[in-house]
């Protein structure tokens, strides 16, 4: 019986994803998605006159720049350095953005008990509940927030918390550090919001952005979005790691990625969250003294000790892949003892059409979409390659998944 063929509607598609070696999947990271190099037109006799006057009043007008740039980059930064500072009069709210009028609105939970907080549960995590609430916002009106509580022995100001080895302090201390030193600083659609940090005698609280639909997992559960919601799903949160991996400098690594830790807000653009064991990595790497995670989306090289890189990311972002297509986690019942990813494995190596749409969510047959899922379940088939060097980085990822609708 003959392996699946699928038609990719794309040719630079059909250069990236290509079946060769009569085997049924290949991804090869000699192939290319970047268009073909132009041709140079510029005939090779041409001559080239030097004008000293000319040369003269470039510089001049170089040097004028370079000082305006210089003076520009000097007012942003100290602007940008404005908004994450900590209140004089409340030492311990540090506010991370210019949303929260003013840092007396959090006062209310310096000093406060958990029987004081007379908020809005919306859910609990192993660190403490996550409340709702409304703030002041600049400007006027209303910034609806989300609270989260994390319980500790002991506290430490943002300042020596940003500022201390992180071997030195414990193990929820270091999630804080982790969520202040990453989505703190940096601000991407697809990365949900620190908005602020306050801290007491016994706990901490991160104040981020409400998202109003909730988890991806949540959604997901509930059986009811469309392939096209789903699509947007995945292309968001594939183009917020490539800014993690790629265009933040040091390189960021998530950890945990997975369906619990994408939040949806009110046009079902996702958000990626709980950035507590995030790891920045200047070097393209981080060493592993304990595996962390979740478990079906932790990358195989953790339970090796190997180094923790961008690629764990992708593992984990190919089995949320997975989960968009066909509905299933990888706690599902149905995939017995197989798991996920081997489960992906049988799916895609199917020698029939119907084994194949296996994989595809029941409730998103016969909508026309089979195809697009098809070629999303062979990217989820990548990213989850037991070798890391064999799996695409979030770039190309990103890149391949664009191409999907084309």
């Amino acid at each position: 019986m003959t392996p699946i063929t699928m038609t990719l509607p794309n040719k630079k598609l059909n250069e990236f994803i290509s079946s060769s070696d009569q085997k049924p999947l290949h991804w090869s990271r000699k192939n290319s998605i970047i268009s073909k190099d132009q041709t140079d037109t510029t005939p090779s006799n041409t001559k080239f006159h030097v004008d000293p006057l000319g040369i003269c009043i470039g510089l001049a007008i170089g040097a004028v720049l370079m000082l305006a740039g210089f003076i520009i980059f000097k007012f942003c930064f100290k602007s940008r350095k404005n908004n994450i500072q900590v209140s004089p009069n409340t030492n311990n709210v540090t506010l991370f953005s210019i949303d929260i009028q003013h840092a007396e609105d959090l006062s209310f939970l310096i000093n406060a008990k958990d029987e004081d907080l007379q908020l809005e549960i919306i859910g609990k995590g192993g660190c403490g509940e996550v409340y709702k609430t409304e703030l002041p916002r600049r400007g006027g009106g209303k910034l609806s927030v989300a609270i989260k509580k994390i319980a500790l022995s002991s506290t430490v100001d943002v300042s020596r918390l940003c500022r201390g080895t992180s071997n030195a302090l414990g193990h929820r201390t270091r999630q804080v550090r982790a969520e202040i030193l990453t989505v703190g600083r940096v601000g991407h659609p697809n990365l949900l919001r620190l908005l602020a940090h306050v801290s007491n005698q016994e706990k901490h609280f991160l104040i981020s952005e409400f998202m109003q639909n909730g988890s991806l997992q949540d959604a997901l559960r509930q059986r009811q979005l469309k392939w096209p919601v789903r699509y947007k799903i995945a292309l968001g949160i594939a183009t917020g790691l490539e800014y993690l991996h790629f265009l933040h400098k040091p390189c960021i690594i998530h950890r945990d990625l997975k369906p619990g830790n994408i939040l949806l807000d009110r046009d079902m653009n996702p958000r990626i969250a709980d950035f507590g064991l995030a790891k920045a990595a200047p070097g393209g790497s981080v060493g592993m003294t304990r595996v962390v995670g979740t478990l079906g989306y932790i990358a195989p090289e953790y339970y090796n000790r190997m180094p923790c890189t961008d690629r764990c990311d992708v593992y984990s972002f190919g089995v949320i892949l997975a989960v968009l297509v066909s509905g299933r986690f990888p706690s599902d019942s149905r995939l017995a003892e197989m798991g996920m990813v081997k489960w992906l494995r049988k799916v895609m190596s199917s020698s029939d059409g119907d084994g194949a749409n296996e994989g595809i969510d029941e409730i998103l047959l016969g909508t026309g979409y089979e195809k697009q899922m098809l070629l999303a379940l062979k990217i989820a088939y990548f990213c989850t390659r037991d070798n890391p060097e064999d799996r695409p980085c979030s770039r190309d990822v990103r890149r391949m998944l664009e191409q999907i609708k084309h």
